[in-house]
């Protein structure tokens, strides 16, 4: 085993195989449930519908020609899987499934040099940036969006930023939403709580020679911030009548857990997860509303090892990347909101002996995070749906 290898294939393609968390997430596997009927308030369940003129499985090589009041952004397997369930009661996410979807290819040529990784991802392989799908809530058209690129996986050019910028321009939306799983940052937060978040911090590891303001908005911790209001009738159904519905595969995930030594910090959820959203109901701690996104896998512990409790509430490797790319577009731009669902909780670890380095200290809280998020990535997300569809409802 080599320092330079990496995962060839998975949600961790590209992440070295010597990495703390990935490792450990991956000897994992999710408990993945079926919802069953969802008690949607009349006229507000999602539809399936068409995306624009376009027959189901079209390759996509010019400009979109198609609408959206709202674009999701979904990142993984199993939280594509997830939103799926909720919003189709089909959590289906196989090669058929994806055949159903439409490959946006537009420019991929064109942005195929910036591009790392490509090999072990089909939709790359085959020329694709990600898989396109519709569907409608009330009455707003909404377009999801399964990318195969992502910011820690694909190189220091970062080629996700104008894809998406191109997307975005093309499908012209009034609302982005990106979502997924992310740790959570202070003591607040449970397994399956979800933060929606208005704001973005980078955290960042590499150089990037084409993106500067990157750098240096990490290095001075400001915010990326859009102004963006909320309506909560819809947040509250769900916190009142969907949150619940996860309970029971919450809890085969914390049966799972426990299995394994040295994970009695985790709460066993006895509540139906909260919904916390900037402006209305915010997570009572010290910690920003924001959303941290590093470029490398992070984990907030009780002794605040890698110094991301100043930063925000919640930690992901996505977010503030497509903000910041939406936030450099010309004419007129969408407003975006982070919703993210904790996989993780805070992790709570005994002091370790003096003299042990930074590294191995963070490397030990991020191989304890990795192992619950690899069981738990599947369930947390449905709150993360019911709360994407809150918003949509109450728009």
């Amino acid at each position: 085993m080599t320092s330079h290898e990496v995962f060839k294939s998975g949600p961790f393609r590209g992440v070295s195989i010597d990495g703390a968390f990935a490792r450990s997430a991956s000897a994992q596997n999710p408990v993945v449930v079926t919802l069953g009927s969802i008690p949607w308030p009349a006229g507000l369940a999602p539809t399936t519908a068409a995306l624009g003129s376009y027959q189901p499985g079209a390759k996509i090589t010019g400009p979109l020609n198609a609408k959206a009041d709202v674009l999701i952004v979904l990142y993984t397997e199993q939280e594509t899987s997830a939103l799926l369930e909720v919003f189709t009661q089909n959590n289906e996410w196989s090669a058929s499934r994806q055949k159903q979807w439409c490959q946006y290819a537009h420019n991929f040529s064109k942005f195929k040099s910036s591009i790392e990784g490509i090999s072990g991802d089909t939709a790359l392989e085959q020329g694709s940036f990600g898989y396109l799908s519709a569907l409608t809530i009330g009455a707003y058209n909404v377009a999801l969006f399964k990318s195969e690129l992502h910011p820690k996986q694909n190189g220091p050019k970062l080629p996700f930023i104008p894809v998406l910028q191109q997307l975005i321009s093309e499908l012209a939306p009034k609302l982005v939403i990106s979502t997924g799983t992310a740790g959570a940052v202070g003591s607040k937060l449970n397994c399956g709580d979800v933060a929606i978040c208005s704001a973005a911090r980078f955290h960042v590891k590499n150089t990037y020679v084409s993106f500067p303001a990157i750098n240096t908005m990490s290095a001075a911790q400001t915010q990326l911030t859009n102004s963006v209001t909320i309506a909560t009738k819809y947040l509250n159904y769900a916190t009142t009548n969907l949150t619940k519905l996860s309970l029971p595969g919450l809890g085969q995930c914390y049966a799972t857990l426990q299995q394994l030594s040295g994970y009695s910090f985790v709460h066993k959820n006895t509540q139906p997860p909260s919904i916390y959203a900037v402006g209305s109901t915010p997570v009572s701690g010290p910690e920003p509303m924001d959303i941290v996104s590093a470029d490398y896998l992070t984990v907030d512990d009780n002794h605040d090892a890698e110094g991301l409790q100043a930063l925000g509430v919640m930690n992901d490797t996505d977010d503030a990347f497509l903000f910041y790319g939406i936030s450099q577009m010309s004419g007129t731009k969408p407003r975006w909101l982070s919703v993210r669902n904790a996989s993780e909780p805070q992790i709570v670890a005994n002091p370790f002996p003096a003299g042990t380095s930074t590294t191995k200290i963070i490397d030990e809280l991020k191989s304890i995070a990795g192992s619950i998020y690899g069981i738990y990535q599947y369930c947390t997300t449905l709150n993360s749906a019911f709360a994407c569809w809150g918003i949509i409802a109450g728009m």
